[in-house]
């Protein structure tokens, strides 16, 4: 019986059809994969985005009251934002020319941390500088009773609360969120990238930027925060407003 195998055009012939074939499954393969790559970037800045506006969202919250301000060593190319947060708060009352104040979030505490300060009734950042009269250092106090007491701060504050609520918070204690570059920091630390801080729109204000409405006789105060992503040529925003649920 006679053998035959593969002639050399035959073999040729189906290395061309094999090479074809695979090239189109190889295209399909890659435009795959490419989509799938592309459902993960935009899953993580989805993610991110959620992340970042949550965390500023909580912290803006459980902020003092009137503690917003733009830091005076920011660069002009730089946007940024600082306040204080609550570290305890509570009601206080005065007795005779003495200061009587509870602690609502941590009735157990009988002494205050060393670099405390108590603020009453802020009505702007300076309130809460050790030279304001709303503003009484309240670092190393120890309860008396069941309270703390400020002995003749009664006559030292400028100005009461109409609820009573005082907010103490620790000295060196800001926080401070800056859109840097292509970054969004919280005290110098990354906490978001590829985000666009260099585009303006129509009016020339920044997309990304954030600032702080003072509060009305109808609202409380309100941050409004600015966030536009870019990815790989697709860019999504995103818009907040944050109310600061604290009240003088």
């Amino acid at each position: 019986m006679k053998m035959r195998g593969f002639t050399l055009i035959e073999m040729i012939a189906t290395i061309v059809i094999g090479s074809i074939m695979m090239l189109g499954i190889a295209g399909y393969v890659k435009l795959g994969m490419k989509g799938y790559a592309d459902s993960i970037d935009r899953q993580r800045i989805q993610t991110q985005a959620q992340f970042v506006l949550e965390k500023m969202s909580r912290e803006i919250r459980h902020a003092v009251p009137n503690s917003f301000h733009v830091p005076e060593d920011v660069r002009e190319d730089v946007s940024c934002l600082e306040f204080v947060p609550i570290e305890y708060s509570g009601f206080y009352t005065l007795t005779n020319n003495d200061l009587e104040f509870l602690l609502g979030n941590d009735a157990t505490l009988n002494r205050m941390p060393a670099d405390a300060w108590m603020v009453i009734n802020p009505s702007r950042y300076e309130d809460l500088q050790p030279s304001s009269s709303q503003s009484l250092d309240v670092g190393g106090l120890v309860k008396t009773g069941d309270v703390f007491v400020v002995s003749g701060a009664a006559s030292t504050i400028g100005s009461s609360s109409i609820s009573s609520r005082h907010y103490v918070y620790l000295n060196g204690s800001q926080i401070e969120y800056c859109f840097d570059g292509n970054r969004v920091m919280r005290n110098g630390v990354p906490v978001a990238d590829s985000v666009d801080t260099t585009s303006t729109g129509p009016d020339g204000k920044k997309l990304s930027a954030m600032h702080y409405s003072e509060p009305t006789l109808q609202r409380g105060g309100l941050v409004h925060i600015n966030l536009e992503f870019v990815q790989d040529g697709e860019r999504s925003v995103y818009q907040q407003d944050v109310q600061v649920l604290n009240v003088p």
